[in-house]
């Protein structure tokens, strides 16, 4: 059996400055960051850079939602693409699936309708909008 390989050793500074990144969600905010401007793709990266930031700074004192890529209609899409025939809800199965594919790792695992295994559209949505709200949320 081989040996594992043993997670770099920090020095007292890395480790204070890793500490320090990952406290204040400075990994996140720059994920979500870089994503948007990936996504969007527009003409002057800076001048959105500063409107993304502004509007974080916005949606956290007037506690709103935080910036997304995923907004109402794509959740109504997404729901839509899976009841194609209309019945009002989906399996928790397709439920989970779309949080973990949406990059949501932690959801809750036990909605209204899971006993029945008939997740709702207004389940999915409020779901998806909290769990994904808490993700762009790159503040405390």
């Amino acid at each position: 059996m081989a040996n594992k390989p043993s997670a770099p050793v920090m020095n007292p500074i890395e480790q204070s400055g890793t500490d320090y990144l990952q406290m204040h969600r400075i990994y996140d905010l720059f994920h979500n960051l870089s994503a948007s401007l990936v996504y969007n793709k527009p003409e002057d990266p800076k001048a959105f850079m500063i409107n993304y930031l502004e509007q974080l700074k916005k949606a956290r004192l007037a506690g709103l939602a935080s910036p997304s890529l995923v907004d109402d209609k794509d959740l109504t899409s997404i729901f839509r693409m899976l009841d194609p025939a209309g019945h009002g809800h989906i399996t928790y199965s397709q439920y989970a699936s779309t949080m973990e594919a949406l990059g949501v790792p932690t959801y809750n695992t036990s909605p209204a309708g899971k006993d029945n295994d008939r997740i709702t559209f207004e389940t999915f949505s409020q779901e998806a909008r909290k769990r994904l709200n808490e993700l762009n949320a790159t503040y405390h």
